[in-house]
């Protein structure tokens, strides 16, 4: 029996479809299926009943489900628990972080492990969550800054703080907005988006379009430096995380309003390892972040509120 029979059969019994399962491991059906058969003639059973709408566990099946998903965690937290020690050896701790964080978590976390721990090296990784999220997965980071709640036998997502995302613009002309914008008047402005962030612009889109409206003048910038000097200078309104022009707004060149949008509300989670299988190195990044979160939510100046508070 290999290793690869008890990845490819644990993962069509979760996800009850061989077609889902190549999805999600990224191998062909007939592989799947193949092993899936090969472990079926080495028993002498089945595992699997076959039908229509995909593939369900028979009673022999349930039970070598439970001693594979048994023998998949062991082998999952020695994987990560060999990785952490060489990690902790080199002192290396790999972050992905949005761009909204890069000025607020950035500088402070390594300056404070610096001060704690002159042997670690921080290595960070910019991306959106679900870039973010995908190279967690692929075990390229050791942390990732994400938008939804994952739990497995070895891994968690900290929840951190819970956010809108608000209308950008200069405070001359976005006070006379009225509050919270609605989306008839988000419409006529001239807005303007990260190309990247496709999910931010479908939100918006998909909430004008449940009106049967669309917006009269948009474009798309991926440089922040340019989408910034674009709204400091009276041209253009941008729909973004506080923390992205926290500089910007304190110094008064923008300022942040609420959208009449509900999908724009959203919780920051922090995924990683649990923390009982944390290296000595990943704790100590991972409670530093914590207290700088915390530290943001104390002063109230980034909007952010504690997770599930409204």
């Amino acid at each position: 029996m290999k290793f690869n029979q008890l990845r490819y059969f644990n993962v069509a019994a979760e996800e009850k479809s061989l077609t889902r399962a190549a999805e999600i491991l990224e191998v062909s059906q007939p592989a799947i299926g193949l092993q899936i058969k090969s472990l079926e003639k080495r028993f002498g059973i089945s595992l699997f009943d076959r039908h229509a709408k995909g593939v369900s566990l028979t009673s022999e099946g349930k039970y070598f489900h439970e001693k594979a998903k048994e023998i998949l965690v062991m082998a999952n937290q020695l994987d990560r628990k060999m990785k952490s020690k060489g990690t902790r050896k080199r002192g290396i701790v790999r972050i992905g972080i949005t761009p909204s964080l890069i000025s607020t978590i950035v500088p402070n976390s390594l300056e404070r492990c610096y001060d704690s721990h002159p042997d670690m090296t921080l290595l960070f990784v910019q991306g959106f969550a679900k870039n973010l999220l995908e190279d967690w997965q692929k075990d390229l980071l050791d942390f990732a800054f994400i938008n939804q709640k994952i739990e497995t036998s070895s891994s968690s997502s900290y929840p951190l703080y819970s956010e809108e995302l608000k209308l950008i613009g200069n405070p001359e002309i976005i006070s006379e907005v009225p509050l919270p914008v609605p989306l008839e008047v988000l419409q006529k402005l001239p807005m303007l988006f990260d190309g990247n962030d496709i999910e931010l612009r479908a939100k918006v889109d998909d909430g004008l379009s449940n009106l049967g409206m669309e917006l009269n003048d948009v474009i798309e910038i991926s440089s922040y430096t340019i989408r910034k000097e674009l709204v400091k200078q009276k041209r253009r309104f941008c729909v973004a995380p506080t923390a992205l022009f926290s500089n910007d707004i304190q110094m008064g060149y923008c300022k942040a309003v609420p959208i009449k949008l509900n999908t724009l509300s959203r919780t920051v989670y922090l995924v990683g390892p649990k923390e009982e299988l944390m290296s000595d190195y990943q704790l100590v990044i991972f409670k530093h972040i914590k207290d700088l979160i915390n530290e943001n939510l104390e002063s109230g100046e980034l909007d952010w509120k504690k997770p599930n508070q409204k």
